[in-house]
């Protein structure tokens, strides 16, 4: 389970190193993208996530921009890379609360792996 609250952060991904296969790609699909940094720990070079609905309100006026997703995670939307690892956060389809976005339209990602 990879959906904890603030007080549970410090057990993401508990056990989850041993489903990694070493020379191999190995793609973590998970809700949550806090768990980016202790997945990319545990060998993973790819998780894919949601969770933050890009932000739902998002303002350019300033940079950053005014997200109040922001406050909570540093991993609002799109890819993310930090030691040799990433994370692409999709602000997917749809809004918590109020039934609408502002600067944060909602998307489906089509993502290629491909080998370099």
């Amino acid at each position: 389970m990879d959906y904890q609250s603030v007080s549970e952060r410090k057990s993401y991904l508990l056990g989850a190193e041993r489903l990694t296969m070493p020379g191999a790609v190995n793609v973590l699909l998970s809700h949550n993208p806090d768990v980016f940094p202790v997945a990319s720990k545990q060998g993973y070079q790819l998780t894919i996530a949601g969770h933050t609905h890009g932000g739902q309100v998002r303002i350019e006026i300033l940079r950053p921009d005014i997200n109040v997703a922001r406050f909570c995670t540093p991993y609002v939307a799109g890819l993310y890379r930090r030691d040799g690892a990433a994370v692409f956060v999709s602000r997917g389809i749809g809004t918590i609360a109020l039934p609408a976005r502002l600067g944060a339209p909602p998307e489906v990602n089509l993502l290629r792996l491909c080998r370099t």
